[in-house]
């Protein structure tokens, strides 16, 4: 896999699209948080790092953040 580009502020997705966090996942930090791309790529992001995810994952992740 390869590395997703990120930051404190984003990241960019494999489709090249800049994803910018809202503000609450620096408040968040330590939660598992879902994140879908405009693309519809999905990531979870938790602690700073960025892991792209698949739509079939049986796991379950604190999405309430994102408003889903």
């Amino acid at each position: 896999m390869a590395n997703i580009e990120h930051d404190e502020n984003g990241f960019t997705c494999e489709c090249g699209l800049r994803n910018e966090y809202p503000g609450y996942v620096q408040a968040h930090w330590s939660v598992r948080l879902s994140y879908s791309c405009a693309c519809q790529r999905q990531y979870i992001l938790y602690r700073g790092t960025v892991v792209k995810t698949s739509r079939e994952s049986a796991e379950i992740y604190d999405s309430e953040a994102f408003g889903d």
